[in-house]
């Protein structure tokens, strides 16, 4: 019993560490989800894949200058951004993660890192597009047309 005790006390340091969630959320974005979908689409420009809810996207793949990468052969790293909007309704929390790739032996890439000064700096210009975007010309009732 002393044993199970001991090792469960050396063990515990590493399983509370090891579930780590990374990204940069953002809390109580003020936007309905179409447009806060819109104003990430404005950041991260056009997306390689979305969900089918389209909750979730993914930027198209860069290198380290941010630049579109035009053909995968040629590159070592690549970077891409996934956006999440979370919650079932407004305010949304939007969740940012930078996810790093780098190119195995089998000419695969694996995910190598996530990063955090990207992520962060993402989410700074999604935040000021949802701004920019709230004090845009808006009806009351999320552009309600009666007729």
């Amino acid at each position: 019993m002393k044993i199970i005790l001991i090792l469960s006390l050396l063990m515990a340091p590493f399983v509370l560490t090891s579930c780590r969630s990374g990204g940069i959320v953002l809390r109580d974005t003020p936007l309905g989800l179409s447009d806060t979908r819109v104003a990430i689409v404005t950041v991260i420009g056009q997306p390689r894949s979305m969900s089918t809810n389209g909750r979730e996207l993914f930027s198209k793949y860069y290198d380290v200058n941010g630049k579109n990468i035009e053909k995968m052969d040629l590159i070592r790293e690549r970077f891409t951004t996934h956006v999440y909007v979370l919650g079932d309704s407004r305010p949304y929390d939007v969740k940012v993660e930078v996810i790093v790739e780098e190119r195995t032996e089998g000419d695969h890439f694996e995910v190598e890192d996530h990063d955090e000064k990207r992520a962060q700096d993402v989410a700074d210009k999604i935040h000021k597009a949802l701004n920019l975007s709230r004090d845009s010309n808006r009806n009351v009732i999320d552009d309600f047309h009666s007729f």
